[in-house]
């Protein structure tokens, strides 16, 4: 299979690299995050729009992720507590 190189934002790309396991490549990590298929196969079919939409969207639901998180976290202290 060949490769293709895509343009994402500085913000994405170090998003990718900062959640790319060992031994993972950076188009291994982008389909393990987006659940989606190869890079590869979608880069020509979005627009810019489309690819800032799907960067803010992904940010938003990664922010509601820490959020849930978060308040689990105090849920655990406040019974700690208890």
């Amino acid at each position: 299979m060949g490769t293709k190189s895509i343009q994402v934002s500085e913000t994405f790309h170090a998003y990718v690299k900062a959640h790319k396991r060992e031994g993972e490549t950076m188009g291994e990590a982008l389909v393990r995050l987006t659940g989606g298929p190869e890079p590869e196969a979608v880069a020509s079919l979005v627009s810019e729009e489309t690819a800032e939409a799907m960067e803010e969207a992904i940010t938003k639901r990664n922010q509601r992720k820490t959020t849930s998180r978060e308040r689990v976290v105090e849920q655990f202290e406040k019974s700690d507590d208890s």
